[in-house]
């Protein structure tokens, strides 16, 4: 059943619609990701069936001129339990029709009857066919945990054709005389168990498998993701959709995001499985939440530079380009303190994706004691093109920049003109805050995902305001 319920619960993760608080993270599973939950959880459904528990069946029937006889049918097995043809299919506000046709299922088990003193017993083969199943499953949340929920809310089932081979003995014509019966008897019995087997299943093992959907994900000491449901699952007439908060949030101090996510429309694609829609709201909450955290600042020393590199960072360097700083600071190092100003705003349309952080670069001489003099602040400014894609189950990134663009806001060693720093900023950035920035990009940030679902095959497309995401799925 973990794979029917793994489709199932990608299934509840879907699209934008006219809701009050419009989604952060959408996505959608098509009728081929239905096909592929289908094909695999029935497999799983026919080992649960097979081990249906048939109870034993007894009464009593009467012969012509013969009387009243006793008998029993008791110690049924099924053999085998075949479910050829399946499908799984929206059912329009609603849920889910699991619909399964040509069915059978072949039992084996003893027989016993007596008249007086007369006693017979033996064994039986029983076969079922023509067998249908019709199962509804109703989807909606609990507004209390933000978790999607499933119910079978009705299941019925219909067995065309039953017969009965009763094995050899010299009164098997006696069980027989009252075949018919038993085959009514244990048509009734089988189409009760199938759902009683199928309602069980869905409470026991589907739905505590909705409960590995991640609500909230934590990153690091910092930030978290909030991957609650801002609106109950909605089937169309061709997918199955739900929308996700898809918000970063302050571990430390949780507070209404100043930001507000735009609507998404969602294409019309169905090559894939599943198609989710990452907003450039989620982007922004990240963001704000690191930006106000202050952790989006990096200490520059000379240190940190390839000991092979002539570019030093030093009084030296500096002096070369601003003479005042030689002439104050001889042969002493420099210390440069890098800062975003504001939260980076990130943009996405179908040319892809792109930053315009606001930046702050103050300098500083460590002098002989190791405290630090100020030399001069500056503001930076870039373009910065975005690659994101997915590893897995996790959403990654990667930065690229364009040259700077340098202001000098205040000076302690009087005025210069920034052009000289043009080139100094332009090869500090890309060799020392680049690879860091890169690198914590590349570990990636958890996807919305239930428990051993990965994601293949993937196509990435940047639309008005989000990332579009198609994918296939694995479960294994």
């Amino acid at each position: 059943m973990a794979r029917w319920a793994a489709l199932v619960v990608l299934v509840v993760v879907g699209t934008a619609v006219a809701v009050a608080t419009n989604p952060g993270f959408v996505a959608r599973i098509t009728q081929k990701g239905l096909d592929y939950a289908s094909q695999e959880g029935v497999a799983k459904l026919r080992k649960e069936l097979e081990k249906i528990k048939i109870p034993d069946i007894s009464g009593r029937f009467k012969i012509k001129h013969f009387g009243k006889v006793r008998y029993s049918v008791y110690s049924m097995v099924i053999r085998r339990f075949q479910l050829p043809t399946s499908r799984i299919t929206l059912v329009p506000n609603v849920g889910l029709k699991l619909s399964i046709s040509h069915a059978s299922v072949a039992i084996s088990g003893k027989w016993k009857a007596r008249k007086s003193f007369i006693k017979t017993r033996g064994n039986f083969d029983l076969s079922m066919e023509g067998i249908s199943i019709s199962v509804d499953l109703k989807l909606g949340s609990n507004s209390n945990s933000g978790q999607p929920t499933i119910a079978c809310s009705s299941c019925s089932s219909s067995i065309n054709r039953v017969r009965l081979h009763i094995s050899r003995s010299k009164l098997g014509w006696l069980i027989r005389l009252f075949r018919k019966k038993i085959e009514s008897v244990l048509r009734k019995t089988i189409n009760s168990e199938i759902c009683k087997a199928v309602r069980k299943a869905v409470s026991s093992e589907l739905q505590p498998y909705f409960q590995t959907l991640p609500v909230t994900a934590k990153i690091d000491a910092v930030a978290g993701i909030d991957y609650s449901m801002v609106a109950p699952p909605l089937a169309t007439a061709n997918s199955l959709d739900l929308q996700l908060k898809g918000e970063f949030f302050s571990l430390a101090h949780r507070t209404p995001s100043p930001i507000s996510p735009s609507a998404l429309v969602f294409p019309t694609e169905r090559d894939r499985m599943v198609y989710l829609g990452i907003s450039d709201y989620f982007f922004n909450t990240a963001g704000f939440v690191y930006q106000r955290a202050g952790v989006l600042k990096l200490t520059l020393t000379d240190d940190m530079i390839p000991k092979e590199s002539k570019f030093r960072l030093t009084t030296k360097l500096f002096g070369t380009l601003i003479p005042e700083v030689t002439r104050r600071f001889p042969n002493m190092k420099v210390r440069i303190l890098l800062s975003v100003t504001s939260p980076p705003h990130l943009t996405v349309d179908s040319t892809g994706l792109a930053l315009t952080p606001e930046l702050e670069a103050q300098t500083f001489v460590v002098l002989p004691n190791s405290s630090l003099a100020p030399l001069f602040q500056l503001g930076l400014s870039t373009n910065v093109s975005v690659m994101v894609g997915v590893n897995s189950d996790r959403l990654i990134g990667q930065l690229t920049m364009d040259k700077l663009q340098l202001k000098l806001k205040h000076s302690d060693v009087g005025p210069f003109s920034v052009q000289s720093l043009q080139t100094v900023m332009n090869y500090l950035l890309p060799l020392l805050v680049l690879p860091s920035v890169n690198e914590r990009l590349q570990k990636g940030f958890p996807l919305p995902l239930p428990a051993r679902i990965r994601l293949f095959n993937l196509v990435l497309q940047p639309r008005q305001d989000f990332l579009l995401f198609g994918a296939d799925v694995y479960y294994g």
